[in-house]
């Protein structure tokens, strides 16, 4: 009896404490971005006031408006990083995921030094290949154009897609293929009807890892791009300020619009991502 209250105590104790660290770890994480938002509704003076005011006197919308279209409009920027993003994660979903099944499905020399390889690229920073890839773009002219950013953001984050898929491919089982070509299904239709379907929570997982490289860019902007109506938003925000000073409450407003599309993107696909669609589907 001592023994099963004594336990049932340590259990307690133990659950709190766990309850406790989470909260904690939340917090922790959780605190820039709370510090973000307030400081976009302060004014400036509130912001480089001492000691540091946490919350607005008057709440500042005003910021935002003058950010998006006002007086930096950052509106062109984020519709380029929108379109430079959205394309870069498209190209990263339709080549990986032909790339990755290929090497979950088939069998041949050099698979897996191949994979090692692609891997292996992710430790190289895109600060090394800069020079050349500069004088790549400008030799086909390339330079101003969207492509200039497309294009290096899918060579490196292509890699990691191929790596992501390849695995999450090789976790399904191939019965599902042999029953779709039993029943007369060709082995593209098996694939395009039956494992990309399976395969959704991957992809997309692949996919905004691709679209977050993307829209958090800001050396090849930097390197590539000087005509101003083709500056995407993470170069503008480092337009925010002057040589002696920076506009927090305006850089803090323009963050803040900066990270709408990848939250908003989890949220809607968040049931896609936590959900187990193939489990159960074959039993082995």
């Amino acid at each position: 009896m001592i023994n099963t209250i004594f336990k049932k105590r340590k259990g307690r104790i133990e659950t709190i404490l766990t309850h406790m660290l989470l909260i904690f770890i939340i917090s922790f994480l959780v605190f820039p971005s709370v510090v973000m938002i307030l400081t976009s509704l302060k004014k400036y003076e509130e912001v480089v006031c001492w000691p540091p005011k946490w919350f607005p006197d008057v709440i500042q919308w005003s910021n935002f408006s003058d950010v998006w279209s006002r007086s930096y409009n950052i509106k062109t920027g984020f519709i380029n990083s929108l379109i430079v993003s959205s394309s870069t994660m498209i190209i990263c979903i339709v080549l990986g995921s032909l790339a990755a099944y290929s090497l979950a499905r088939f069998k041949f020399t050099g698979r897996k030094s191949f994979l090692f390889v692609m891997l292996a690229t992710q430790m190289f920073s895109p600060v090394v290949f800069i020079i050349p890839m500069y004088e790549i773009m400008k030799s086909l002219h390339l330079l101003n154009t969207y492509a200039c950013l497309i294009l290096p953001n899918t060579a490196f984050s292509l890699p990691m897609t191929v790596w992501l898929l390849t695995g999450y491919f090789k976790s399904i089982s191939t019965n599902l293929e042999e029953a779709a070509m039993v029943d007369g299904c060709s082995r593209v239709q098996a694939i395009f009807k039956v494992i990309l379907p399976i395969a959704a929570p991957g992809i997309i997982s692949a996919g905004i890892f691709a679209f977050i490289v993307a829209w958090n860019d800001l050396l090849f902007a930097m390197t590539f791009i000087t005509r101003d109506e083709m500056r995407t938003l993470t170069l503008m925000l480092t337009d925010i300020g002057t040589a002696f000073e920076v506009y927090w409450h305006k850089k803090m407003a323009a963050s803040v619009i900066g990270v709408l599309p990848v939250t908003l993107l989890f949220i809607a696909i968040q049931k896609h991502l936590v959900s187990g669609l193939t489990s159960g589907a074959v039993k082995e």
